[in-house]
């Protein structure tokens, strides 16, 4: 993740890891572009990290279906992709059984970056509906 240069893509459910919260500011610190995709219901909850990141001024973006937005992947400088079951959580870090793999292969990387790139805008705010 800190071998960011140029941009970070996160598309998570639920983020509330203290250490990787900072890794991902330092990254935006450090010039880095990063954008965020999470899920409405899950970034509300006391101890997620979206709030202290949007506060940082990294952008952040959230669904608004009943649904979960319930993807787990990051793409390094467009480059690497990571991904599978693991939350960005404490409790899968130290705790869970979780799966984590880390691709440099365009093949499998681009189709993780068109689905971001997907929902980022699908999620863009200017399309959100207000009751």
């Amino acid at each position: 993740l800190l071998s960011a240069r140029r941009s970070l893509e996160i598309c998570l459910f639920a983020f509330s890891s203290p250490q990787l919260g900072r890794a991902v500011q330092l990254l935006h610190r450090r010039g880095v572009r990063v954008r965020v995709v999470t899920d409405a219901q899950y970034m509300g909850l006391q101890g997620s990290q979206i709030g202290l990141l949007r506060h940082a001024g990294i952008q952040v973006r959230h669904d608004q279906e009943n649904g979960y937005m319930h993807h787990k992947f990051a793409i390094v400088d467009r480059r690497m992709l990571i991904t599978g079951s693991l939350n960005w959580t404490t409790q899968a870090i130290q705790t869970n059984r979780e799966n984590v793999l880390v691709v440099e292969d365009a093949e499998y990387v681009k189709p993780f970056l068109d689905e971001f790139e997907r929902i980022w805008e699908e999620y863009n705010p200017i399309h959100y509906r207000f009751f």
